[in-house]
């Protein structure tokens, strides 16, 4: 696999990051102060599974498993953990309308969901830790919470964290606590001493889930739940916490304010969050009926076609899934397939390291990725380089040595977002299938494309032109263009 050719530490430029606990780009400093591969732990918020999960999931998951990639790619060494919330409100509420074993429930919907990923080419994570695995440590977190004071149990056998006692609770939100009481869900619970305060420990007997504790039967909150399996995954100290904007308040101002409580010190040093996804410029969302299934979206869209056009966006940018979108960018992502498709044995030549247009792509695509992950400058970059190798190989005629190094290069550094990893007549099957969608027509097949180029040649080596022009409509209306030059005709995603 590619890699940077400068030590992360060695190297004259860092990595920036936009951190949102204080709203602004910093150099990325890992706590880890080896001269060499730094470790680095990063803890990304992941599923609840109490259903088939959406696109939303799904975006997440490619946004930090491109910025996982370039962590290694510049040669620091992640540890990347991701839970799963198998203990749930949303959970439990399931059990009961369906009465259903909610762990075969979880566990369906947690297969499902990383089989998806695997399809999509997203890396595994190094732990997947569970809710479910962790409640005997959830216990013990609370009971120190209370010991020092930041927590408090009720008469009901719940325990709540005490926000009053957290003089810089609402600092990821920037909001000041007087403000916050206007946003945060007024429960009616009268045991509560303020209506901030958030439940550490939920009184239940009403669930499978439910377990014993200091203060009855009951199960854990959403929010102590992350901090206790990050702390019994990767510490009590972390490089990145990642997650969808959405999560940012309340879940992750109370995750930094219950473990920052507990150790007395710093949680996290950076904040990532995602931006969320649109349709056709709408929010995401089963009341408006366009809510998209990760499963209904690989049937829809493909694998590749649908992480590229996320790679245009910025992570921390929203994306609008719309026809416009996948129109604009289809034809590049097939300019890139035919170029591997002519330069078959392509690899990466470390002797030829130095060459100046591999060094030209590699600096600008670092460039692009060092400035806070910015993958659609980072494309542009292979984009140019693309072009750049298609004119040496019109003018080689063949792939010279030189030529299948830097096709090398370019497939792996798309690999770092994610991308490339299929073949030509599967991107050209996917992207006819997603065009054919937007016109309301039928697919064509690469096949059938080409044996109707084959047609229309002999229909215009017979001046037949009236049958030329009408195959050319017949594939512009099920969203093929057909182009013609000097060397023959070739086709597009119209």
């Amino acid at each position: 696999m590619l890699r940077s050719q400068n030590e992360y530490r060695a190297s004259a430029r860092k990595i920036t990051i936009y951190n949102t606990l204080g709203g602004e780009k910093r150099v990325f400093e890992p706590i880890d102060k080896s001269p060499v591969s730094p470790k680095v732990k990063m803890y990304v918020c992941g599923l609840t599974p109490q259903d088939h999960s959406h696109m939303g999931h799904g975006l997440m998951a490619f946004r930090f498993d491109m910025i996982r990639r370039y962590l290694a790619y510049r040669r620091l060494d992640v540890n990347f953990v991701q839970n799963v919330t198998d203990i749930d409100d949303k959970i439990i509420n399931k059990e009961k309308e369906l009465s259903i074993d909610p762990m075969v429930m979880t566990r369906q919907f947690t297969d499902e969901f990383y089989t998806c990923m695997k399809r999509f080419n997203v890396l595994p994570v190094d732990r997947l830790v569970k809710v479910t695995e962790c409640v005997p440590e959830i216990i013990t977190f609370i009971e120190e919470l209370i010991q020092k004071g930041f927590a408090y149990a009720t008469e009901d056998g719940s325990v709540y964290f005490d926000v009053a006692k957290k003089d810089d609770y609402g600092k990821l939100s920037n909001q000041n606590t007087a403000m916050l009481y206007e946003s945060v869900r007024k429960e009616l619970d009268k045991q509560k001493k303020s209506p901030l305060d958030f439940a550490l420990w939920k009184a239940d007997q009403t669930t499978s889930l439910a377990q014993p504790s200091p203060w009855g039967i009951g199960r854990p909150g959403w929010h102590i739940e992350c901090s206790v399996m990050i702390h019994e995954t990767l510490g009590d100290h972390i490089d990145i916490h990642g997650g969808g904007l959405d999560l940012k308040f309340p879940h992750h101002e109370n995750e930094i304010a219950q473990s920052e409580a507990y150790t007395g010190g710093s949680f996290s040093d950076v904040w990532m969050h995602s931006g969320l996804l649109n349709i056709n410029g709408q929010k995401m969302s089963k009341s408006l009926n366009n809510f998209i299934r990760i499963i209904d979206a690989l049937e829809m869209y493909g694998t590749e076609p649908l992480k590229f056009v996320i790679a245009r966006h910025h992570y921390r940018s929203s994306v609008d899934l719309s026809d416009k979108l996948f129109r604009d960018n289809l034809n590049s992502l097939l300019d890139f397939h035919r170029l591997f498709a002519r330069v078959p044995n392509a690899h990466v030549n470390e002797a030829m390291l130095s060459d100046t247009e591999v060094v030209a792509v590699m600096s600008a695509f670092e460039a692009a990725m060092d400035n806070d992950f910015n993958s659609p400058e980072a494309l542009v970059a292979l984009e140019q380089f693309r072009a750049s190798i298609g004119k040496s190989l019109d003018a080689a005629g063949t792939p010279t040595p030189e030529i299948e190094h830097r096709v090398g290069v370019l497939r792996e550094l798309g690999a770092i977002l994610g991308i490339f990893f299929e073949g030509l007549e599967e991107i050209e099957i996917q992207g006819l299938k997603i065009i054919a969608h937007i016109l309301k027509a039928n697919p064509c097949t690469p096949s059938e494309i080409q044996a109707l180029l084959a047609e229309r040649v002999e229909a215009r080596a017979a001046k037949n032109f009236a049958r030329s022009d009408e195959i050319r409509n017949h594939l512009a209306a099920r969203g093929v263009e057909v182009l013609d030059s000097k060397a023959g005709s070739s086709w597009r995603f119209a």
